[in-house]
């Protein structure tokens, strides 16, 4: 396996690029000096991928908006004049991007630093930098082609997860899962739970609308996803309310907040907590996908655009005067939707055979065997082939394909775990704690634990001693419709 700290990342870009300016531009270009600048003025366009899994981190290409019109023109065997709007230009910085960081990642798998990469998106302004919060190593690469600049940037660091090669797929895809609003509306509902719990800040729903702009200057973090979701989470917000929220968060006052990388931290972190929240729906729907580590976009005049999503969400949200902007796109990798393809044939060959054996009186229209993820159209269809009774209806359909699956799953392991209590604390509280330091729990002494099953409450219990040993001695089972709704 290749050690990231020694890879040779600068020799990958410089092959890829040059080839690319070749073969594809037709246009010559060379890199620049060591501590060259890139120089150009004017509106810039970025694109920017990220890496998770062994290696993790940012790839972003940047060029002047003029140089992107010249490089379509060429990709497109046209006059420069001929390219109407900006759409043409997004799209081939986009592949650029695409080329020139996909060729990276291969030289990163190649030498046994398995990883991913998200769909690249575009970021188009005339005053921003990017930044990407806590990496090992960062190089700058400038490339020249007559009076024009290239940029390369590469932002990595050695992952903490395992690759994505590695994680086992248990949970059967739920394509419907993914397209209803149950996973994305999520993600409204923590930036409100995380304003109210960590900031003591209350948000309320706005009437500004996603083209509002902020005035002075604007920051924005960002986390991608990868794998079988790909896309990102975004939040935007003002420079003026992310010092108040590092305020809040570090229990200092307000005009103690000076420090430009304290606040990039505190947006990341949120961003962190969102699209984290997300990852976890994703995957509970049976879409193994990872978060990259938070990038930082900060500057009085930009924008940022994932193209060709299928969802895109927008909330909107104000904390007195400030506005906080939410945006959520993603989409289904096309290697996911085809092994939902696939599972969806095995469903339907293996529901056809077990209705072969039919027996007399059986209404041959009625399926009574529904394969794994054989599910009714809508809640409200009536399967069950019989007179309909009120409230029946889907305890039954779901009863019916619970039993029908369950074998398939006995011995698939879950983490079970005992939950003393909770309590929240400041950074500044827990910064201070020291040996024989006591925490306070919400629990009051003789209350029942909680006792969880991969994150969901199951039971409740008390402390026992068998053999020296502790262990949980369960008082009360949560009933069986409760435990359902919590998987909602």
């Amino acid at each position: 396996m290749a050690d990231i700290d020694v890879f040779d990342v600068k020799g990958r870009i410089v092959e890829s690029v040059t080839e690319l300016f070749d073969t594809m531009l037709d246009m010559e270009i060379s890199l620049a000096d060591d501590g060259a600048e890139q120089g150009d003025a004017g509106d810039m366009i970025a694109g920017m991928l990220s890496f998770t899994g062994d290696v993790v981190g940012n790839f972003r290409v940047t060029v002047t908006q003029a140089f992107a019109r010249i490089m379509t023109a060429e990709m497109l065997g046209m006059e420069v004049d001929e390219i109407e709007g900006e759409d043409e230009s997004k799209d081939v910085i986009l592949e650029v991007c695409n080329i020139v960081g996909g060729n990276l990642k291969s030289g990163f798998n190649d030498g046994g630093l398995s990883c991913i990469i998200s769909a690249p998106s575009v970021a188009m302004g005339s005053s921003f930098d990017i930044n990407t919060l806590n990496m090992a190593r960062y190089e700058k690469h400038i490339f020249h082609h007559q009076e024009h600049s290239f940029l390369v940037e590469v932002c990595i660091k050695a992952g903490e997860e395992a690759s994505s090669e590695a994680v086992q797929k248990l949970t059967p895809i739920d394509i419907n899962k993914f397209k209803k609003l149950d996973i994305i509306s999520t993600a409204g509902d923590t930036l409100i739970e995380m304003f109210d719990q960590m900031f003591e800040m209350k948000l309320e729903a706005s009437d500004s609308t996603p083209e509002s702009s902020i005035e002075g200057l604007q920051i924005m973090g960002r986390v991608d996803f990868a794998g079988d979701v790909t896309g990102s989470t975004q939040i935007l917000a003002g420079e003026a309310l992310a010092r108040i929220i590092t305020a809040k968060m570090s229990d200092r006052p307000l005009e103690e907040i000076k420090d430009e990388d304290e606040i990039k931290d505190v947006v990341g972190e949120m961003c962190n907590i969102v699209g984290g929240n997300l990852k976890a729906g994703f995957c509970d729907s049976g879409l193994t996908c990872a978060i990259s580590t938070p990038s930082i976009i900060f500057g009085e005049d930009f924008k940022v655009e994932n193209l060709n999503m299928a969802r895109y969400e927008h909330f909107i949200f104000r904390f007195y005067e400030h506005d906080v902007f939410l945006q959520i796109c993603a989409k289904i990798d096309e290697s996911a939707e085809a092994r939902v393809q696939e599972d969806a044939g095995s469903t339907e060959d293996e529901v056809l055979e077990a209705k072969e054996p039919l027996e007399t009186g059986d209404d041959p229209t009625v399926d009574k065997s529904p394969g794994i993820g054989a599910r009714a159209e809508s809640a409200d269809d009536d399967v069950s082939g019989g007179e309909h009774q009120p409230g029946a209806i889907d305890d039954v359909s779901d009863r019916d394909v619970a039993s029908s699956n369950i074998d398939l799953i006995l011995d698939i392991p879950i983490e079970v775990s005992v939950e003393l209590g909770r309590t929240r604390m400041k950074i500044q509280e827990v910064s201070t704690l020291q040996a024989g330091a006591s925490i306070v729990l919400s629990n009051t002494e003789g209350e029942p634990l909680e006792i969880f099953a991969n994150g969901r409450l199951i039971a409740k219990g008390e402390v026992v001693v068998e053999n020296g040993r502790y262990g949980i001695r369960i008082t009360e089972v949560i009933n069986r419709m409760e435990r359902i709704k919590s998987l909602g």
